[in-house]
This record gives C-alpha cells, structure tokens and sequence, in this order.
C-alpha cells in the first residue's frame, strides 16, 4: 500500500512539473509574445526617409533626421493605442531584432514586468518605463526602459548584452531610435556595461546637476570585463543633455544588470 502511495504520489508531482514546464514553454514562444509580428502591416511599417518631409511626422529639434534613402518606422499610435492606452512611443535598434512598443502603466509600476503591451499575460512582459521616476515625452534628464533578458534569445532585450559586447557591432556607431507622436530621436551609445541591481533613479535624483554629473563620471571611469564606455557621447551638460538607458538582467548573473546608456543626438 505504501509503495502504491509512493508512486501515486510521484506521477502526481510528475503531472505537476510537465503542466508547468508546458505552460512556461508556451508563455516564452506563444505568438503573442512576439510582439512586432502581431500588429501585422497597418501600425507598423518601413518607410524609405525624405529629410525634407519625415514620415514620422514633426522631428523635435534636439534630434537627429535620417539621411535620405535610410529606413525608418512609420509609427501610426492610433492604432496601437486602440489595443493599448498605455503605448506611448516605439523603440528601435536598427540593425538588430530589438523593435518593440514602449509602455508605461500609471497607476503601477511592476505591471509590465509579466504583461505583454496587448495587455495579456506573458512571461516576457514588455519594454516598459515606471511612471513614478518618468514620464512618458522623454524630457527628463533620465529615461530608463527595462527589458527581460528571455531565454528565448530574440525577444525582448534577450540580445542587448549580445549585441552591446560586440566589438564589430559597436564599431559600427548604431543609433537607438525612439519614435512618439511628437516624431523620431535618436540616441548616441556612450556606454554598454555590467551594473549593480540597485535602482538608478531611486537612489540618485537626476534632476539634481550635481547629482547627474557624479553618475555618469562614475560610469565613465569603470573599466571591469565586458564594459563598453565611449567618451565621445558621455552627457556634459546636466542641464540640457537627454539620457536614455535600457535595462536587462545580466547574463549568467540575475542579480546584476546589463545597461545600455545612450545621448539624444544635438
């Protein structure tokens, strides 16, 4: 009788970690995880850049325009917020598989971490910003989206570090685009290293000058294994330089970060 207990209780626990590990297969390849397939054509799409008339629509003057011929998203944000009220600008790197709606809950911060920008459950969340630190024009000092580093490899920031480790890749001087109603910025990387898991704009106020400029010098002086730093588009100005960063886990290491710093181009 123990015996049949015993096996009973082993094909159970057996039924359990077979439902879980399905479920967590589904979550991390479902369809709607991949979030730059499910728009189809219409919100989305490649246009061929005409400097004279962006097909993003107005270019703030801190940003850079594309040159003529370049390839640039066409963003149509009513579309997108007809799915969700919450998708306020897109991210793209050109050159790799990073292209994703940027969202940000307002009433709580964490929402997004297991919530794709549908609005549906998913392991792999979305990019998202925290309504407590940022808001959502990218005027402050310090804009920080977060990404999961997935399994899955292609989604989410699931090659940030790949990417940003890169030698070649980062020889090349690729931009990160952010694209809004108010048009296309773009940003210049000036560094791509290894982090502490502390947060960035809880513990530093980037609205102080003072503040601004301690971070980013200390940035600028880490030499560890597998930084990147590139002085040439470090923020100088606390007053009026714009600083993006994305953020994901470290790979072969959850309780540290990957982050990738970049400067709106003047």
């Amino acid at each position: 009788m123990k015996r049949k207990l015993t096996l009973l209780l082993g094909f159970v626990l057996l039924g359990v970690a077979v439902f879980f590990g399905v479920k967590a297969f589904l979550d991390l390849y479902s369809p709607t995880n991949v979030q730059t397939e499910q728009y189809g054509p219409a919100p989305v799409v490649l246009e061929t850049a005409d400097p004279d008339n962006p097909v993003t629509g107005q270019v703030p003057a801190a940003a850079s325009l594309p040159e003529e011929g370049e390839q640039v998203l066409s963003v149509d944000f009513d579309a997108l917020q007809a799915l969700n009220p919450d998708i306020y600008a897109w991210l793209e790197i050109p050159g790799t598989d990073i292209s994703y709606p940027v969202v940000q809950n307002p009433y709580n911060d964490s929402y997004y971490l297991r919530t794709n920008s549908d609005g549906n459950y998913s392991a792999g969340g979305a990019i998202f910003s925290e309504a407590t630190y940022n808001g959502t024009d990218f005027t402050d000092p310090v804009t920080i989206l977060y990404g999961h580093h997935m399994n899955a490899g292609n989604l989410m920031f699931g090659h940030l570090q790949d990417y940003y480790s890169d030698p070649e890749f980062l020889a090349s001087d690729v931009h990160i685009r952010i694209y809004t109603r108010a048009g296309m910025q773009e940003y210049a990387v000036f560094a791509a290293i290894p982090f502490n898991r502390n947060h960035i704009l809880y513990y530093n106020d980037m609205h102080d000058s003072y503040a601004f400029s301690e971070f980013f010098d200390s940035v600028m002086g880490i030499r560890e294994l597998g930084a990147y730093v590139n002085e040439d588009h470090a923020p100088s100005d606390p007053e009026t330089d714009r600083v993006l960063i994305l953020s994901t886990c470290l790979a072969g290491d959850n309780t540290r970060r990957f982050l990738v710093m970049a400067t709106l181009v003047q």
